[in-house]
């Protein structure tokens, strides 16, 4: 909505939308980036310095609607001045009566309202823990938020008057996600996530493409936490696969992460596919796994390391240094097998020792015997090392299985 209103028109159009019960009308009117309805709320306190929408309200539009217009009004009027706490104050002000609302919805058209209600909640509170960080006070806006989108959410999973209304529970999970890995509270999607899977709600195709590209973006997420990177590589796929072709962000945002599982797994990207969503930033690392060179990968995590402890990926990447040395050692490997073609299965320590001298990574034997160990263990190579006879023999049979058979998992 572009068009400019009076304060009174933009009550007259939200009062509409009720009536009518169109819930994207109502979801745009709402929504904290809507330019009219600022203009309208700016107007209207230009015009009189104790301005207060509750009295317009109450005349205008029956319980509980009354009270939620009027609190998102003194929200946005509170944003106009830049007091973010004072708004998102008045903002969760409007939840419980719009649950009541919600409630009471016997056809459905609530769930848009309860999208743009959702949204708006994280993104002030969000705002206001900042404005509280600059002022030195607690941050507990975005905590308080995550507790006020539960009651969202069950009021939705419950679906009274109409089960249709559980359509609206996707876009509260991924809202709530956001607000979960902002305050690095992980461990509470884990319940959510079982929700999702329950059979109380709708099956999962039936929700809107956008929300289950969403949905699948953060789940593959935690899947990385929780070193499933199998079911990592398959989440964050389908999150990029059917992410809008337009949302040139979104898609870098997702293989951002999926990169690193899919590197992890074996599969590499392409030169073209990096550049094309400007994650040069992989390239050393992608080099490094082709070549087996060390120090190009040791570079490129140096180079970026704020980079990828920022977006959470540091410690995944650094578990692709196995498979760096485990290409080195298979160039190693070769080089042996011309040399001494009878014992080509026995590959002397010494040989790989040299060849990670010459990426100038100096190590004694010891540290040699340790890293081709950890190899062996986790199953990059197949065979055993002599430590006696200083060498790593390896299994005449597809001593360098596929990367997707590799042990990922790190023993607590």
């Amino acid at each position: 909505m572009n068009a400019s209103l009076s304060f009174s028109q933009y009550l007259g159009a939200i009062q509409k939308s009720i009536e009518l019960e169109r819930g994207d009308e109502f979801r745009e009117l709402i929504d904290l980036n809507n330019g009219a309805a600022m203009q309208a709320i700016f107007e209207a306190q230009q015009r009189n310095p104790q301005w207060d929408p509750s009295g317009a309200c109450t005349s205008r539009f029956a319980s509980p609607w009354d009270e939620i217009v009027s609190a998102h009004c003194l929200c946005l009027a509170s944003l106009l001045k830049g007091s973010r706490v004072e708004a998102y104050n008045h903002l969760v002000s409007c939840v419980t009566p719009f649950l009541k609302a919600f409630r009471q919805d016997t056809t459905a058209w609530c769930i848009e309202p309860m999208y743009g209600v959702v949204r708006n909640v994280r993104s002030v509170a969000t705002a206001a823990d900042k404005e509280l960080k600059k002022l030195g006070k607690n941050q507990t806006k975005l905590t308080d938020a995550g507790r006020m989108l539960q009651n969202c959410f069950s009021a939705a999973l419950q679906g009274h008057g109409n089960k249709a209304k559980k359509l609206a529970t996707l876009e509260v999970v991924n809202t709530l996600f956001k607000i979960y890995f902002s305050l690095n509270t992980l461990r509470l999607c884990k319940n959510l996530i079982k929700s999702v899977d329950s059979p109380l709600l709708p099956n999962f195709d039936n929700f809107p493409l956008a929300q289950r590209v969403t949905y699948r973006f953060y789940v593959g997420r935690l899947a990385v936490f929780d070193e499933d990177y199998v079911r990592a590589r398959d989440f964050l796929e389908f999150a990029f696969d059917n992410c809008e072709p337009s949302a040139t962000r979104n898609k870098a945002l997702i293989l951002k992460y999926l990169i690193p599982v899919q590197l992890l797994l074996g599969i590499l990207p392409t030169r073209e596919l990096l550049r094309r969503h400007k994650l040069e930033i992989f390239e050393g690392i992608v080099g490094a796994m082709k070549t087996g060179s060390i120090k190009m990968y040791n570079e490129c995590m140096d180079r970026y390391q704020e980079v990828f402890i920022q977006a959470g990926t540091f410690l995944l990447l650094e578990k692709l240094k196995q498979s760096v040395y485990r290409r080195l050692l298979r160039k190693v490997a070769a080089v042996h097998k011309e040399l001494e073609p009878a014992k080509w299965a026995q590959i002397p320590l010494a040989l790989f020792q040299s060849a990670l001298a010459w990426e100038g990574c100096d190590m004694d034997l010891d540290e040699i015997e340790c890293i081709l160990a950890n190899l062996v263990y986790r199953k990059y190579v197949k065979g055993y090392i002599s430590h006696q006879h200083r060498v790593l023999v390896i299994s005449k049979m597809d001593a360098f299985p596929p990367l997707k058979n590799i042990n990922l998992v790190d023993i607590n």
